[in-house]
């Protein structure tokens, strides 16, 4: 059965504005949560959302980041990602890509966004992010 958020995540009413993304198990500080944005031109910011990418709130007190890519990411939720860490350039004969992720400061035209905890979450905590529209920290 299809659904559009991992166990783990579920909506609710936020203290912060409207509807919230809201952690049902703790997770781990530098997990990956999921895919939350997809690069579209034809849509206004340039970005689709995907049901993830919709529901959570600006605080600045952040406790998720985003990360971008030009490939789709291959992670699990939960999945342990190093933020800082800079991918070397992988030669596989067929395609030489380079830094598959990057803070999205450092490269603002990227396919796909997704989002990691910057913070141990817990169970029943509201995941935020400091951001303005597109534009991230």
């Amino acid at each position: 059965m299809y659904r559009p958020l991992p166990n783990e995540l579920t909506i609710k009413n936020s203290k912060i504005e409207g509807l919230g993304l809201f952690a049902t198990k703790k997770i781990k500080k530098n997990s990956f949560i999921g895919l939350t944005h997809i690069r579209d031109e034809m849509f206004e910011g340039k970005y689709i959302r995907t049901p993830l990418g919709g529901f959570y709130n600006h605080s600045k007190d952040s406790n998720i980041m985003k990360m971008v890519s030009d490939v789709i990411p291959k992670f699990n939720f939960g999945d342990e990602i190093d933020p800082t860490k800079k991918i070397e350039p992988l030669k596989d004969g067929k395609n030489d890509r380079e830094n598959l992720y990057f803070n999205l400061k450092e490269k603002p035209e990227a396919k796909y966004m997704f989002i990691v905890s910057t913070t141990d979450i817990e169970s029943g905590d509201e995941l935020v992010a400091d951001y303005t529209l597109y534009a991230f920290n």
